[in-house]
């Protein structure tokens, strides 16, 4: 049995909790979450605490952490006051602008003139989609839980609509590698899909 290094959250120094989690919980799926602002310009930021919370009805989070003087985050603060979002997946051909998105640019500064990304209408809410990427969804803000003592947002939005780029499917299901999704490791690191590993159930039916 090897000799752990221990770390009791309590006691540590916070960063040091978060490198942690960061660097062991990985790859992360990135929520790039588009919102509209009050202002009228749309907003974009890439969120790795993000993930499906719920199938029927869909649901997924974000967990927006807040600036470090407490103030809340552009995107935030959109969902809260229209309450709504769209989800862009990440990938592949649009990583480096997803990770310039990230920059703090100020409210009435656009990240998709900032970053050469092209919005696009969606269906059912007014904040834009990514053109450049193949998934979205549409979403409406369900819920914010804040937790822990700093109020850090975890907001849970339902998804009221989609949009799939046929040419990354498969039949009735996303290819992976058509995909070419990116997921978040720590520090300054990012990840493709690499080597694909399957192996079936016995019944021989995809989960």
């Amino acid at each position: 049995m090897p000799d752990y290094i221990e770390f009791d959250p309590a006691l540590v120094e916070k960063r040091q909790v978060y490198r942690l989690l960061v660097g062991s919980v990985v790859p992360r799926p990135i929520g790039w979450a588009s919102t509209l602002g009050r202002n009228g310009v749309p907003n974009l930021a890439p969120f790795s605490f993000f993930t499906v919370v719920c199938v029927i009805p869909p649901m997924i989070s974000l967990t927006i952490a807040r600036n470090p003087d407490g103030s809340e985050k552009h995107t935030l603060k959109n969902v809260r006051e229209t309450g709504e979002f769209c989800f862009n997946v990440v990938t592949h051909p649009v990583w480096r602008q997803m990770v310039d998105s990230a920059n703090a640019f100020p409210a009435d500064d656009s990240e998709f003139a900032e970053t050469g990304l092209t919005p696009i209408p969606s269906v059912k809410i007014k904040p834009p989609r990514v053109k450049e990427v193949p998934i979205h969804f549409e979403c409406r803000l369900h819920q914010v839980i804040e937790l822990g003592p700093n109020r850090h947002p975890l907001v849970i939005g339902e998804v009221v609509y989609m949009h799939v780029d046929p040419d990354c499917m498969a039949g009735q299901y996303i290819d992976m590698r058509k995909l070419d999704p990116i997921g978040r490791l720590n520090g300054f690191l990012y990840a493709t899909l690499g080597e694909i590993l399957e192996r079936k159930f016995d019944d021989g039916m995809p989960r």
